[in-house]
């Protein structure tokens, strides 16, 4: 019985200590996400992402309001979906001009190519908008 005490024990330490793991790493992702998000979108977006940036104005269609994402995708957000929208390169030329830049082919030339970069750096951006959004939780896959 003791035995077995103590793998349940370790059991629920390792646990707690893979989850706890996750935890900060997605914090780290929703951090860095941050900061790609000031540093590339923001002047459309606005600080607070709710479509109010200083280029705004500026646009024939306004920013998205991306602190609602998850009133259009559900919550927690579709990260695959939010993912392609983002990166912009496998849209549809049929369906018309993409307002928003195309950040796959931005992130790709930034990193000269590293296409893992470029999907971490959009995971991190994801990971971010989803912080944002009301009862924020995990990104779903």
């Amino acid at each position: 019985m003791q035995s077995s005490h103590k793998w349940t024990v370790t059991s629920c330490v390792v646990i707690v200590m893979l989850v706890a793991g996750v935890m900060v790493a997605r914090g780290g992702d929703v951090a860095q996400g941050r900061a790609i998000y000031l540093r590339n979108c923001a002047t459309c977006h606005g600080l607070t992402a709710e479509g109010n940036g200083p280029m705004a104005r500026a646009l024939k269609t306004p920013p998205t309001n991306l602190r609602l994402l998850s009133d259009l995708y559900g919550n927690p957000l579709p990260e695959d979906r939010v993912a392609r929208a983002i990166d912009g390169r496998e849209e549809v030329k049929a369906h018309g001009p993409r307002d928003m830049p195309v950040w796959g082919d931005r992130f790709s030339a930034e990193t000269h190519g590293d296409e893992q970069q470029v999907k971490e750096r959009i995971a991190q951006l994801v990971a971010y908008l989803q912080s944002l959004q009301t009862g924020a939780r995990s990104a779903s896959r």
